[in-house]
């Protein structure tokens, strides 16, 4: 699920492609070190990545992750 959040998010910036793995690095580290995203995944299914200190130059990437707050029921439309 963080992949397609950040995914979706890359298409909109695609200069930070290369960095890809890193900021899921950053994302799961946020997650891990701040639970108060778990009871609203929990209710609502969307997943709110915490901000985290080391958003750094990847602060726009992530902050659309943030926005997308990816729906755990999201799918592809055909």
């Amino acid at each position: 699920m963080l992949e397609q959040a950040l995914d979706e998010a890359l298409n909109e910036f695609p200069q930070h492609l290369p960095d890809r793995n890193r900021l899921i690095a950053q994302m799961i580290q946020a997650l891990e070190s701040d639970p108060s995203w778990v009871e609203l995944y929990g209710i609502t299914g969307e997943l709110k990545v915490p901000t985290s200190k080391d958003d750094g130059a990847s602060k726009e990437i992530l902050s659309r992750v943030r926005e997308v707050g990816y729906p755990m029921t999201h799918t592809e439309s055909s």
